[in-house]
């Protein structure tokens, strides 16, 4: 057998080699159900905001229609979305999911109960611009009401730019997509 000759050297082996940096840990992205959650909550402190700022409109001139079908009821809800209430439940909305979500806390109060963040794609605070970007479904919903019809078709992009939270990787609706935002879970 042949031996391997000597060279006279008797080097170290080199060192190991090894990443020093700590391991990344997988993003958890808030995905469509724990995001319908935050929204009740979130819904439930709005209803409560609303009930106190309603107190300044005066009430509806005329109860509902009892034992009315739904084109009356439907005729009779439009009837009393007055504009001024229409801008005040859009500025409502908008402040709410805007500025909380622009602030330091990145979320609203039903998305800090539940653990998620809002934040740019590079994990940074959202501006006041993409957070409004962002919160487009919720509160253009209420402004398309003012000019009639037109709220009912901002009502359907808003279901469709939510509920595509369900089908992306990245749990991004359209409106995530718009603003360069992710929700990722705490």
């Amino acid at each position: 057998m042949a031996s391997v000759p000597n060279s006279g050297s008797s080097l170290p082996p080199p060192p190991p080699v090894w990443d020093a940096r700590p391991p990344e840990t997988a993003v958890r992205y808030a995905g469509f159900w724990l995001r319908l959650a935050a929204w009740i909550v979130d819904m439930i402190a709005l209803a409560i905001a609303w009930q106190i700022v309603s107190l300044v409109f005066p009430p509806l001139p005329v109860p509902p229609p009892t034992g009315a079908d739904a084109s009356l009821l439907w005729q009779y809800w439009l009837d009393s979305l007055s504009p001024d209430k229409m801008i005040a439940s859009t500025l409502i909305c908008w402040a709410y999911f805007a500025l909380q979500e622009s602030s330091s806390a990145q979320a609203t109060i039903g998305k800090r109960l539940l653990g998620i963040r809002v934040s740019t794609e590079n994990g940074s605070r959202l501006s006041l611009g993409a957070a409004s970007i962002r919160a487009w479904p919720l509160y253009l919903n209420s402004a398309g009401w003012i000019l009639g019809s037109l709220g009912g078709l901002v009502a359907l992009l808003a279901l469709v730019a939510c509920v595509s939270v369900a089908f992306s990787s990245r749990k991004q609706g359209l409106h995530d997509k718009m603003a360069g935002a992710v929700l990722t879970r705490r």
